[in-house]
């Protein structure tokens, strides 16, 4: 049995109506003694269940068990009812099968549970053969192993002081190790051989290895020595060693100027732009071994005596300034600016090295009252330029906002496009709200309400943390307390077709479009197209608009459509192309009964013709321009009811509709009614 492991397995026991079992093996072994598995599982709960019995073997899956595998032939192991098993006296060097069933009162036996595997727990041996134990080595070394296993090795791993080197997985087991490269001094190497359980075995050995020692020799073969130099200097260096050199510097002074891998080097040296005077210069060379040569020194002379002039540019005299206040010079030399450097009232504040010379000079732990900024600049040879001083007066306001986020909240899920807004105050102004994902600025917000669109569509599915920040015009900054929220994207894009109308078809009047749209989580909203331009938005199935063709121009039309889903993916159709054809002749229309003039009461049956060159689809009767009644069929009637009209003159008229829209209208036909 492995030592220290525990493995879990469910599955369904059959016989008769007893319900599934499910059952867990934990192997417990000890370190003394043989290994011991304990066992448990999901009782039945069928009523007539009468007790279990536990089935195992070594070295082999194939049911049905034969005997128990502790004494081949044997009785499995019964439990009676209880829903534990502990079997002991095991060969660490077997695997072992496990197995339970259930029995009922008249001896019915249900079949095998699902089969546990544990697996055998004996450690391969492994030797390291070379080198050997405390050994010395040189150059490249056969680092062998000997390794068996009562099962089989898998695989032999070798190390170098505790990193990777080669895995092997046949043997002979071994490899080259070249210690050219390497320092001289003690390396400890390990190998471990693996069976295929998983089990491990290791074997190690220190040995001295004796590198290469020599250094490299490197010499300055320019300029020369005790020049006097002035702008533009060659400076060359070689080295020569024997395995080779990995890399040469150059010093000037002590300092590192120049560093290459290559050998011979050789480079520019602009001597305007370091300090006048005294240059010693000294080459170093390396090897691969770590071994250092030093060159000779060569002693220059360079010089520059004009000095940089400079100005402060920003703020300028007597301005008011608070908070974070951008500080800026103008500066230049005839060779060249190597650094800038700014004070406040005589005191060192900041120090800046390229143009445009500056720094942001952070005001709001001062005390309000009048400062003087000034400022200097430096050339290579040392030469300093001062800059007239600059009075200004510091004004701060001192409270923070306050900010929070509002949406989205802790610890919701989060997808496609969202919006992301905070609450935002200060006793003044906030004048930008600063939007943070991870730690990383996405978005900025100068005005109420704050907020931004934050597309996670890109992102992977994770954990993200948002936070903000708000400023106030004097600098100050609140912070809102941080949000966690998980993004989880759908990224499978719906699909869409147009089910009607069909390709070539011609179309006119009110023409209902329809398509047929899905996607694996579902459709959010369809939007219809009509030459590339949006005419409408579908947001349940089934998905269509009715499309006005009646004031077209008639001719040929693209159809597209887009499908979307809640993750913003986009499902586009293939476009249909139709022709519209619309008929622009209004029906004609006409009251038939009753004529003009005429006197009515009671229920009056009005009835009106029309007609159309393609057809009518309705009449509408209006009553004193009122509609009161659609008729959609010849004869175009309905019965007018004036019993509960005041007795007096009525104007009947009428609309007629073709299909195309058009209207056709009546002229009016004035009654008088008279009721008692």
């Amino acid at each position: 049995m492995k030592r220290n492991n525990e493995m879990k397995s469910r599955n369904d026991l059959v016989f008769w109506a007893m319900l599934p079992i499910m059952m867990v093996l934990i192997a417990l072994p000890t370190a003394a003694f043989p290994a011991s598995v304990m066992l448990d599982w999901d009782p039945s709960t069928d009523a007539d269940l009468a007790g279990y019995r536990v089935y195992y073997q070594a070295n082999s899956s194939t049911l049905p068990f034969e005997g128990t595998g502790a004494v081949e032939g044997s009785a499995p192991v019964d439990v009676a009812n209880t829903l534990t098993a502990t079997v002991g006296g095991l060969d660490p060097a077997n695997s072992y099968f496990f197995a339970v069933t259930a029995y009922n009162s008249a001896g019915l036996e249900s079949a095998y549970s699902n089969v546990i595997e544990i697996p055998e727990s004996l450690s391969p041996t492994i030797t390291i053969s070379s080198p050997a134990n405390n050994s010395s080595v040189q150059g490249t070394v056969t680092v062998s192993a000997a390794a068996s296993d009562n099962k089989g090795i898998t695989s032999v791993e070798f190390y170098r002081n505790g990193v990777l080197e080669v895995t092997d997985s046949a043997a002979p087991y071994g490899y080259s190790w070249d210690t050219s490269s390497l320092t001289s001094g003690n390396y400890t190497l390990m190998a471990k051989a693996y069976d295929a359980a998983g089990n491990e075995g290791q074997s190690e050995v220190v040995v001295t290895v004796a590198g290469d020692i020599t250094p490299p020799t490197v010499s300055l073969a320019a300029p020369a020595y005790n020049t006097a130099v002035s702008g533009s200097v060659t400076i060359t260096a070689s080295a020569t060693d024997n395995i080779g050199t990995t890399k040469i510097e150059v010093y000037d002074n002590g300092a590192l100027t120049f560093a290459s891998n290559e050998n011979p080097v050789s480079y520019i040296w602009n001597s305007l732009l370091d300090a006048s005077g005294t240059h010693v210069l000294t080459a170093k060379a390396y090897d691969a071994a770590g071994n250092v040569g030093l060159s000779g020194k060569v002693t220059l002379n360079a010089s520059d005596v004009t000095a940089p002039v400079v100005s402060i540019a920003s703020p300028v005299a007597n301005s008011t300034v608070g908070g974070s206040v951008a500080i800026s010079a103008n500066a230049g030399d005839n060779v060249a600016v190597t650094k800038v450097e700014f004070f406040v009232n005589g005191a060192l504040k900041a120090t800046s090295t390229s143009a445009p010379y500056g720094f942001n000079w952070n005001t709001a732990a001062l005390a309000n009252r009048a400062y003087t900024l000034s400022a200097k600049a430096y050339d290579a040879a040392g030469n300093i330029g001062q800059a007239a001083s600059v009075a200004v007066n510091v004004f701060n306001e001192k409270v923070a906002p306050t900010v929070s986020i509002v949406s989205p909240v802790v610890d919701s899920t989060v997808s496609g496009i969202l919006a992301v807004s905070v609450n935002a105050s200060d006793n003044v102004g906030v004048t930008k709200v600063v939007f943070l994902v991870n730690g990383v600025t996405k978005a900025t917000s100068t005005s109420a309400p704050y907020g931004f669109n934050w597309k996670t569509a890109a992102l992977a599915n994770g954990a993200y943390t948002l936070s903000a920040k708000a400023f106030d015009a004097a600098g100050n900054i609140g912070k809102a307390a941080s949000v966690a929220v998980n993004v989880f994207n759908e990224k499978v894009a719906p699909t869409v077709s147009i089910a009607s109308p069909v390709v070539d078809s011609t179309v006119k009047g009110m023409v209902a479009v329809s398509v047929n749209a899905s996607d694996n989580v579902g459709v959010t909203k369809v939007v219809f197209l009509v030459n590339g331009v949006a005419k409408a938005t579908s947001t349940s199935a089934p998905y269509g608009f009715n499309w006005q063709t009646a004031a077209l121009a008639n001719g040929a039309y693209i159809l597209s459509v887009k499908a979307f889903d809640a993750a913003g993916n986009i499902g586009q159709a293939a476009p249909v192309a139709v022709n519209v054809f619309n008929d622009k002749i209004a029906p004609t229309v006409s009251i038939a009964f009753p004529i003009a003039d005429s006197t009515l009461s009671g229920i009056v049956a009005v009835s009106a013709d029309a007609s159309d060159n393609v057809g009518v689809t309705k009449v509408v009767f209006l009553v004193n321009g009122v509609a009161k009644a659609t008729s959609t069929s010849v004869p175009y009637s309905f019965n007018w009811k004036t019993a509960a009209l005041a007795s007096g003159a009525y104007t009947l008229s009428a609309k007629a509709y073709d299909a195309a829209g058009k209207v056709g209208l009546s002229s009016l036909v004035t009654v008088t009614v008279l009721n008692p």
